[in-house]
This record gives structure tokens, C-alpha cells and sequence, in this order.
């Protein structure tokens, strides 16, 4: 019992036992006449009462009392009928009205059991519900576009392929892909309700920033919803590619065909007898390379072995080679002839795993079938990273080495599946490409910002104290990742709609750029990742069932009753005898 009384203004406590003394000291002089008798004693016990009860009105005892009571926080897409069902099982629970951003901490510490009703709260308001006792009531997404996927950045003369679902409750509903000018680029309809996979394309011809649009139809041709899709196509600047091959192989002449078509330079040697090579030039200056050194080597971007080829290099050759990719940023690329991937070459051991499958399904456009090899990509290794579902890009140092494991990718190509063909070999160039030398470079997991809504990101840098401002104008503070030595982490609250930037004050080439949507876009989209992420977080953390008590003050009136009481009785007791 006594663990539950506490004091308001207890940091007085001292200066009110001093002065309470000197009261009920001054008061037993005056009480005193000569010799102690029961009159004495009752009045400096009525005293002590009276001095007791006026510290109290000052210090401001309080008592914990357990919480009691319930209440409802009423998110986005919540069902009336269920809120209805809850007041009518307890007529006394209160209502929430949820805000992003709002801070439920003194309505949480008055209330024993919290109802969650519709999508959710956001993401970054989770962590206030991580110890109450909470049930999540989810409402389902009824329709839109609840899962989207797209590459925001891509290079000039590539595909944009944007993929999602769309739920709709009617009947002959369409989805149409619109450019910057409002011109229709590719459309898909749907003749049923439920859950759709939709794929939407078109090719990207000029470089810039762009802002392209998904509209939603009805089966009259009417827009019911528009939604914006920012674009960030960037220059195709030309890679410097050496194929070596030590034979000719059907899989080298189409790729060959490819790289020179997209504009890279590219030199083919490939071995036709014990001493003899035959060398192919494409958009570049016939110049042969008969054996590798530091010079021709560092002229590349990426080098293209078969297996074959790079297993007889010489012992200088290698010790270069390995040089140039630990140091300076060389990617290497094995195409390989044969289920040789535990064979170790001489840069490094791809991570493997056995498989039985011969055939996988490519996460990619149309999503072709190609044969592969018994092998599957680990992708525990640190330094591993995974390309789709078909590649695999190890680092060395400052540069990759990467493979596949599919055979005889030309197949696409066989079957008229060109734009296929180019986003396999495009994802798996870029994945182990030499890097551009910057100092420093910008993350973020978002496709876009919202108004008003938190932007994370990462910069990556080996500065000391790096800067980073928004617009050129205010700086953004950043926190130091502990773990990560290298990266800073940093959040912006972006007040207006549009394009913004992010760069650093250190180099003006390290920067960012983002898109901010407008309050409502993409509504179906962020309702169904906020329910997804309120399902785990409370399937996670599951409630826990505990008695709160919150301090209550004793009424002051109690005290100031019992002090004028004690007081009158002190006042009339002589009068009376």
C-alpha cells in the first residue's frame, strides 16, 4: 500500500517538514503551561493534525489507481458496423481519431485494452504500441493498385517495365500507362473482379526526369483514378567491354550483337587454333590484345571470360587481373561452358549450392522458362550479392566478379523475346560493371516521398563529418550507422509536391533525386503496406496482458476540511471551559 503513495511537489518536501516543525513547535509553547496534562496532549495531537493537514494541501499527496476502460483508434478504411458492434458490447469505450504523426502516449497510459480499427497506424508511429495491450481489427484494401514494382532509374533506350496487382470490385476494368505528355503508351483490361498481376510497359528514349501516369478506368472509359509515376532516365554512356573466349560459342555471337547494338564498345578475341585468335572490333579502334597487362586491362570496363578462358591464364595474367578488380574496379564476368561453378578460378569461389531443377522461370518481363545448370546461388555470403533470380555478382575489393547459372540465353532472342533478352543482360552488366569513381553515394529504399511524411535514406561515405542539404538550401542532420562504418543515416519532411534533391557539400556529383507525391496518390498502395506492416508488427509483438496504475491525487478537500475542523475545534475549546 505504502508503495503506491507518492508526493506531486516532493522535491519541497525538506522546507515543508522544517517549517511544519517550527509551527508544531511554537505551537507546544504555547500550549504549555507548566505541567503536562490530558487537555496538553489532546491539543498537540489536534496540532500535529492541523500542521500534518497543511503539508499535505502543499506537497500534493497522490495514490496509484489500476487503469480501467477501453478505446478504439479509428485508422484509415475502418467499418463503421464494427465500431457499432464494439459500442454496443461497452457503451463507455472511447474514440480515437488516428492522425500520421500523433502522439498517443497520455491517451494509452489512461486506458487498460486498445482496439485498432482499419489499415493501421504508420510505420514510423508503430514503436508507441510496442507494450500495450492491443488487438489490430484490419479492414480489407477494397480495390486499386496494392503492389507495384518498377525500376525508377533506367538508361536511355531500356525498357520501363512497371508490374503490381490490381484489385478491383467491378466488372471490365482497365489500367493504362500515360507518358509525360498524357499520350498512351500501353494499356491492359480486366474482364473479372478479384486480384490481377498487370505488367505495363514502354521504351525510354530520352534522359531526364520525367513523371509518367497509371490511369483507371471504368468500362464507360471514364478515369476514376490517376496515379503518378516518377521516372529518372539517365545518359547511356558507353562501356568498354573485352570478350574472351577459347572457343566460338553460339551464346558469345548474340551477345556480341547485343552489346555493340547498345552502343558499348566491344572487342572480341576468340582462340581458333593453339596460336592463332581471331578479333572482332564494334564501335571501337582495332587494336588486338594478345596477352593481358596493366595497360590494355585498365582500358576496360567489364571482361568477359568463359571458363575455359580464364582457368589458362598465365600466372602474371591472373596476379594483373586480380589487381585491376581488387583495386581499381574491374568487373569480370564467366560465362560458363559447363557445370563448373566448384571449380575454383582464379579470383575468387562462387557461392553454390546443388539443385535437381534444369529449368527456372526468369522474374522478369513476359517471364520466360530457360534451361540452367544443377546449381542454385547461395545468398548467406556477405559480400554476395543476388541479380534477379538467375545471376550472382561477388565483391572483390572495389570491383565483382558475377556468373550465372542459366544455358544458352540467346534462346530469348530465338523466340522473339528481345526486350527480355535485353533486361537479363542489362541487369547482370550493371550488377558487376566497373563503379563510377564518386566518394560518395545515396540509398533510399522508397520509390518517392510523401508530403509531409518522414524520407529515409543512407549516404555512403568516408568523410568524417559529411553534409548533406536539401535544395542546396538547410543541411539535414545525419546519424552514424555503428555497425556499417561508412554509412550515415538521414530523414527529411518534405512540406511541398514535386522534384527535390539531396546533395552533398563535399561533391556536387553525390546526389539525389526524389520525387514528393501530393496528399491521396497512391492511397490503395500505401493503405495495403501499412496493413501488411500492422499484421507482422502485432503478430510479432503480441499483446501482453498487464495491469497499468496511474497516480491520482488525493482531493485537497479532505485535508482543508480536517484542518478548518481541528482549527475550529482549537479556536472554541477554551471559550467552552
Amino acid at each position: 500500500m505504502w508503495n503506491s503513495l507518492s508526493l506531486e511537489n516532493k522535491e519541497w518536501w525538506i522546507v515543508v517538514i522544517l517549517v511544519g516543525l517550527l509551527l508544531l513547535a511554537v505551537f507546544i509553547w504555547k500550549e504549555w503551561k507548566g505541567k503536562p496534562d490530558r487537555r496538553f496532549y489532546i491539543n498537540s495531537f489536534l496540532g500535529f493534525v492541523a500542521i500534518l493537514c497543511l503539508s499535505f494541501l502543499v506537497l500534493r499527496p497522490t495514490y496509484l489507481q489500476k487503469v480501467r476502460g477501453e478505446a478504439v483508434l479509428l485508422t484509415e478504411g475502418y467499418q463503421k458496423e464494427i465500431l457499432d458492434s464494439l459500442k454496443k458490447n461497452n457503451r463507455r469505450i472511447s474514440e480515437i481519431e488516428y492522425r500520421p504523426g500523433m502522439d498517443l502516449s497520455s491517451k494509452l497510459d489512461s486506458i487498460e485494452h486498445l482496439f485498432i480499427m482499419g489499415h493501421g497506424v504508420r510505420e514510423s508511429d508503430l514503436w508507441q504500441l510496442k507494450s500495450d495491450n492491443v488487438t489490430f481489427l484490419p479492414s480489407q484494401i477494397s480495390e486499386g493498385i496494392i503492389k507495384l514494382k518498377y525500376n525508377q532509374n533506367e538508361s536511355a533506350g531500356s525498357d520501363l517495365m512497371v508490374q503490381g496487382i490490381y484489385r478491383n470490385q467491378n466488372a471490365r476494368m482497365k489500367l493504362t500507362l500515360k507518358g509525360p505528355g498524357e499520350n498512351t503508351l500501353d494499356s491492359i483490361s480486366f474482364l473479372n473482379k478479384g486480384d490481377h498481376h498487370f505488367k505495363l510497359k514502354t521504351n525510354l528514349k530520352v534522359d531526364g526526369k520525367f513523371l509518367y501516369h497509371i490511369t483507371e478506368q471504368d468500362s464507360a472509359e471514364n478515369i476514376i483514378n490517376t496515379e503518378a509515376l516518377p521516372v529518372i532516365v539517365t545518359a547511356n554512356k558507353p562501356l568498354k567491354i573485352l570478350i574472351v573466349n577459347e572457343f566460338p560459342s553460339f551464346e558469345t555471337k548474340y551477345l556480341k550483337n547485343f552489346l555493340s547494338e547498345e552502343g558499348h564498345e566491344v572487342t572480341v578475341k576468340t582462340k581458333l587454333t593453339k596460336q592463332q585468335y581471331k578479333f572482332e572490333y564494334f564501335n571501337t579502334d582495332q587494336v588486338a590484345i594478345y596477352s593481358l597487362n596493366r595497360e590494355n586491362i585498365g582500358m576496360f570496363d567489364l571482361m568477359v571470360f568463359d571458363d575455359q578462358s580464364l582457368k589458362n591464364l598465365s600466372k602474371s595474367e591472373r596476379n594483373i587481373l586480380m589487381e585491376q578488380v581488387s583495386a581499381r574496379g574491374l568487373g569480370v564476368f564467366v560465362q560458363q561452358t559447363g557445370n563448373n561453378f566448384q571449380s575454383k578460378n582464379s579470383l575468387g569461389q562462387l557461392n553454390t549450392l546443388p539443385d535437381e531443377q534444369t529449368q527456372v522461370k526468369l522474374d522478369m518481363g513476359s517471364n520466360p522458362v530457360l534451361e540452367k545448370y544443377h546449381v542454385q546461388f547461395d545468398s548467406m555470403g556477405l559480400m554476395g550479392m543476388i541479380i534477379g533470380n538467375y545471376g550472382y555478382s561477388l565483391q572483390i575489393g572495389q570491383g565483382h566478379i558475377g556468373s550465372t547459372f542459366l544455358k544458352n540465353t540467346y534462346q530469348l532472342l530465338l523466340d522473339g523475346k528481345d526486350s527480355d533478352y535485353r533486361e537479363l543482360w542489362s541487369s547482370l552488366i550493371n550488377g558487376i560493371r566497373k563503379r563510377s569513381e564518386k566518394s560518395a553515394q545515396f540509398h533510399s529504399d522508397s520509390y518517392w516521398a510523401s508530403v509531409n511524411e518522414p524520407f529515409h535514406f543512407s549516404f555512403f561515405s568516408s568523410e568524417l563529418d559529411p553534409k548533406i542539404r536539401v535544395e542546396k538550401q538547410y543541411q539535414v542532420p545525419l546519424i552514424k550507422n555503428s555497425v556499417v562504418s561508412d554509412e550515415w543515416m538521414g530523414t527529411v519532411y518534405p512540406k511541398r509536391a514535386g522534384w527535390h534533391q539531396l546533395q552533398s557539400e563535399s561533391d556536387s556529383s553525390s546526389s539525389l533525386n526524389y520525387y514528393v507525391m501530393e496528399e491521396g496518390l497512391w492511397k490503395s498502395l500505401t493503405d495495403y503496406n501499412t496493413l501488411k506492416r500492422n499484421k507482422r508488427f502485432f503478430s510479432k509483438n503480441p499483446s501482453k496482458i498487464q495491469e497499468k496504475f496511474l497516480p491520482q491525487r488525493i482531493s485537497p478537500i479532505w485535508f482543508l476540511t480536517i484542518f478548518i475542523l481541528v482549527m475550529g475545534y482549537l479556536w472554541l475549546e477554551p471559550k467552552l471551559r
